[in-house]
């Protein structure tokens, strides 16, 4: 019995073999082996879908998300156009470039174009030192001196981020407002951009802790002329 089994074994392999071959059709979808990648679930662009769009048609293809916007593009909307902080949010996201080539340039042309639209009070300086202290304080360090321990360890051994951050109180003085707003929106050097982690009424109340912690008065001008960094 055995043996007639063991002889029965290759007939049994080419059935099967020919039966994945069966040509599929009408209801006969046939055999494959990954049915999910031979039919896929995903839709054409352009192709009709079984679950209705909020417009009422069967199309693949949706509008875009309300609240979305195309590059370069400022809505016309007396709110935003005439409130500072929400057009701010729209220019800088995208008048402004992401490439790290051109940043240095686009973080120049930042410090021309935009100024700090935010009240100086103490209620903004102390909500800026609450987001410092979660977000900043790793790598500046409490009082600003680069000195955070992600750089310097308690116990007085270098930390493991191998930059130390300049002190505010010699990166700030030749800075605009507009230029550190871009720096904390996309990042400087080792440093990422925050643009995401804090909105921008945010940002500009850690700018203006920073610059406390730098010593520098509200509305004080650059101590040095920044076209002459931005060359270097």
């Amino acid at each position: 019995m055995r043996k007639q089994i063991i002889k029965l074994i290759p007939v049994i392999a080419v059935a099967v073999m020919f039966a994945s071959c069966d040509k599929a059709g009408g209801e006969k979808t046939g055999r494959i082996y990954m049915p999910d990648m031979t039919y896929s679930n995903a839709y054409e662009t352009y192709a009709t879908s079984e679950i209705p769009t909020p417009e009422g048609n069967n199309m693949a293809a949706r509008k875009p998300v309300e609240g979305t916007i195309p590059y370069g593009y400022i809505p016309n909307d007396e709110k935003i156009r005439t409130n500072q902080q929400l057009l701010m949010s729209y220019v800088i996201k995208n008048h402004f470039s992401h490439d790290p080539a051109k940043q240095d340039a686009e973080r120049m042309r930042a410090g021309n174009e935009i100024s700090d639209p935010l009240e100086h009070t103490a209620e903004n300086t102390a909500e800026g030192k609450r987001l410092y202290d979660i977000n900043c304080t790793p790598c500046h360090g409490e009082k600003g001196e680069g000195n955070g321990q992600l750089v310097e360890l308690p116990s007085g051994g270098d930390g493991p981020f191998t930059s130390r951050p300049q002190p505010y109180k010699t990166l700030l003085p030749p800075l605009k407002d507009g230029a550190v707003f871009y720096s904390v929106s996309y990042g400087k050097n080792m440093m990422g951009g925050y643009g995401f982690q804090l909105n921008v009424k945010e940002r500009w109340q850690v700018i203006h802790y920073i610059k406390s912690l730098a010593g520098i008065q509200p509305g004080a001008a650059p101590v040095v002329a920044e076209t002459a960094t931005a060359k270097k």
